[in-house]
């Protein structure tokens, strides 16, 4: 847990970048809103991360696997 979020502080902006989302993204992004009630913004920055991570992790030769409540594991194929 970074310094900022334990005490609640937004990062310092270091750049901004205006995108044109395309329908898909547009219905993910509200659906995240109204599960999260967190900002466009949040939600792309966290995006971000993730995808960052998740393209690193690839790229290293590891896999993405979900478990499920039940305990099974769910290879994820993302294809990049």
């Amino acid at each position: 847990m970074s310094s900022t979020e334990r005490t609640g502080e937004r990062p310092a902006v270091a750049d901004r970048v205006n995108v044109a989302l395309i329908a898909e993204a547009v219905e993910a992004i509200g659906k995240l809103q109204e599960r999260t009630g967190l900002k466009k913004v949040d939600l792309v920055n966290r995006a971000l991360l993730v995808y960052e991570f998740v393209d690193a992790e690839l790229r290293a030769g590891n896999q993405v696997v979900l478990r499920d409540p039940d305990g099974r594991d769910q290879l994820v194929k993302i294809f990049l």
